[in-house]
């Protein structure tokens, strides 16, 4: 969404037009449980973060300014960030539930082939439990960018960091998932 298109949808939000709320929610609903999904494998958990998200941000819209750059998708994901946060915070030790089925699975078409799905699925679940086993810093930000699709300035500005440090930051984290990968098929 451009910036012209986000100040005009803005502006209709906040005089109470539905219709522009619809288009704000269908645009940011699947970016915003994706990457709850992709921290949070309950879903319930990520039902409610998703929500959560988006009652905070319907909040503070009126405080909101649309800027040259890192629009109102980057002040959204600050805001999905913290509330993953404090739920994180809220819920150490506790255990989630598996997510009964994989979101791809839910929001996009099942592939004809049963011996694709099935190899796609091996593979999505064998790079996932790598992601899983490196840090959560470097988790996060291969998250952001390669299954968010965020370019390094937004996340430098969800992560409060600079864009030099976070390609920093991409490149070990990609080192490091590459070695765990690495450790994994020599264990098969």
């Amino acid at each position: 969404m451009n910036k012209d298109r986000e100040k005009k949808i803005l502006s209709e939000i906040l005089n109470g037009d539905e219709v522009a709320f619809d288009e704000f929610y269908e645009e940011y609903f699947p970016k915003v449980y994706k990457y709850a999904y992709k921290r949070v494998k309950s879903r319930e958990v990520v039902e409610d973060l998703t929500s959560e998200t988006f009652i905070k941000v319907l909040k503070g819209l009126p405080h909101f300014e649309v800027r040259e750059y890192g629009g109102l998708d980057v002040w959204i994901y600050k805001i999905e960030r913290n509330v993953i946060r404090d739920w994180f915070r809220r819920n150490i030790g506790k255990e989630t539930l598996p997510f009964e089925e994989e979101w791809e699975n839910k929001f996009f078409p099942i592939l004809n082939d049963p011996y694709v799905t099935m190899e796609v699925s091996e593979i999505r679940d064998f790079i996932s439990n790598a992601l899983d086993e490196i840090p959560a810093q470097y988790k996060e930000i291969i998250n952001l960018r390669f299954f968010g699709r965020r370019s390094l300035k937004e996340i430098a500005m969800i992560l409060g960091k600079t864009e030099d440090n976070v390609k920093v930051l991409q490149f070990r984290a990609l080192n490091a998932l590459r070695n765990r990968l690495k450790e994994k098929l020599d264990e098969k």
